[in-house]
């Protein structure tokens, strides 16, 4: 039980420290500084940085997900869902629950070639985030809720790519405006379509 406290207290540190500074620009002198362990100690619980890293990212998008969660918990599926889902996203971005943003994002553009061992975990997590938004277009079309929609994984990819994108611009133009310009589209753009 002490060494999986142990551990999980690694995470909730290093997790912030791989999320802002990506794999690459985190040391494992910057995991010891923040965790105030030594080098074996570490070790103990992770066999590698690359390990902690994966389990960093674990942790972070379990994190995320237990917010997003939260946050559409009360809704019905359908419309409902995917309204709850761009508005949890814009507020997300003004307060994280992870430090440095979307761990999902950030780790997709590290990950693509450079990280293998991050890589698949990463896939599997935008396959997750892409098969709950998926379920959610559906069910506002079978529920007739969405006019003019037949393709549900094209507008569950086109809101996705949107928000990340959005996110990605307010990261490097340090500016939130473009998420909540990009949310207040999306609102737009599906009360447009509503039956």
């Amino acid at each position: 039980m002490k060494a999986s406290h142990r551990r999980r207290a690694i995470l909730v540190s290093a997790a912030p420290i791989f999320n802002r500074r990506g794999f690459a620009g985190t040391s494992i002198a910057d995991i010891l500084e923040a965790t105030a362990l030594e080098k074996g100690g570490l070790y103990n619980h992770f066999a590698s940085k690359e390990e902690l890293a994966v389990a960093a990212f674990e942790y972070a998008f379990d994190e995320v997900q237990a917010y997003f969660r939260d946050a559409l918990a009360r809704r019905p599926s359908g419309y409902a869902r995917l309204v709850a889902f761009i508005d949890a996203f814009e507020h997300y971005c003004e307060r994280p629950v992870v430090a440095g943003g979307c761990p999902l994002a950030n780790a997709a553009l590290e990950a693509d070639d450079a990280l293998p061992f991050l890589r698949e975990r990463v896939q599997a997590a935008f396959r997750d985030l892409r098969d709950a938004i998926v379920r959610d277009v559906r069910r506002a079309i079978e529920k007739h809720e969405l006019r003019g929609v037949d393709d549900a994984e094209s507008l569950s990819d086109l809101l996705i790519a949107s928000l990340e994108g959005a996110l990605l611009l307010t990261r490097a133009m340090r500016s939130r405006s473009h998420v909540r310009r990009v949310a207040q589209s999306l609102r737009v753009m599906l009360s447009g379509m509503r039956a």
